[in-house]
């Protein structure tokens, strides 16, 4: 016999591996009791009639109890519980086919994560990085201001740079503010595939923003110069909307 606690123990294991309370406990009963009928089952678990019956019946189409007539009355009896490892194989391979399906279909929502780099070795590595990784014919929107530092600390290298950009034909759109205008044909000279538009208003101090198609870079001016870069195309796609509406109301 079976005390109450290890009985709980296997109705709860029963239950895990998709058997219903009632149907467990008819199992459990059929176990201990060897052959019998149904009002025997009845009497030991407690149930009604019904439930006894419709667990028997669902029991036996899934395998785990069989029946003889005797003397014109059905006489159940418990199948050897090694048909439990069957039920949980089954389990596993539903599962696993459902899983295959689920993925094929699931929408999984695009990567991110999040990158800091810290003083002017680094900053000048990562835009070398950022634009030799970038596709060909792509587009690089910059929101800058009176701050823009990036000349000063791309210096010698920045011959290199605009090279690279020109051999990748990626077009860059320079959003920066009434202030530079007089300054910009000596910070960016007659740089090809380079526009730029001024917005009466937009000062930004030394805090720039670089949006590329799938990643976001803020270039903060201090001492020493910090980059922090979001890989994230749908936090991107957001900010060149942004952009594209701060370029239309802007100036040539």
């Amino acid at each position: 016999m079976l005390d109450k606690n290890q009985q709980e123990d296997i109705l709860k294991g029963l239950s895990d591996l998709g058997m219903s309370r009632k149907e467990a406990q008819v199992y459990i009963s059929l176990l201990l009791s060897g052959e019998v009928g149904s009002s025997k089952i009845i009497k030991d678990t407690s149930l009604h009639g019904q439930y006894v019956y419709q667990s028997l019946e669902r029991l036996e189409s899934n395998g785990f109890v069989q029946h003889i007539i005797k003397r014109g009355r059905k006489k159940f009896s418990a199948k050897n519980p090694n048909m439990l490892t069957r039920l949980a194989d089954e389990k596993k391979a539903l599962a696993e086919n459902l899983v295959a399906k689920l993925n094929e279909i699931m929408i999984l929502p695009p990567e991110q994560h999040f990158e800091v780099f810290q003083g002017k070795e680094a900053y000048v590595a990562h835009e070398f990085d950022m634009l030799e990784r970038a596709k060909d014919g792509c587009q690089l929107l910059i929101i800058a201001g009176t701050g823009d530092q990036f000349n000063q600390n791309m210096g010698e290298r920045l011959k290199e740079y605009s090279a690279l950009q020109i051999r990748k034909n990626i077009i860059v759109h320079y959003l920066g503010s009434e202030a530079q205008r007089s300054n910009m044909t000596q910070m960016h000279g007659s740089r090809k595939s380079f526009e730029i538009k001024y917005l009466p208003g937009l000062f930004t101090g030394y805090v720039n923003t670089n949006i590329w198609p799938d990643a976001l870079g803020f270039n903060i001016y201090g001492e020493p110069v910090t980059r922090f870069t979001i890989w994230n195309p749908v936090v991107a796609g957001s900010y060149s909307q942004f952009f594209k509406t701060l370029w239309n109301l802007a100036k040539p």
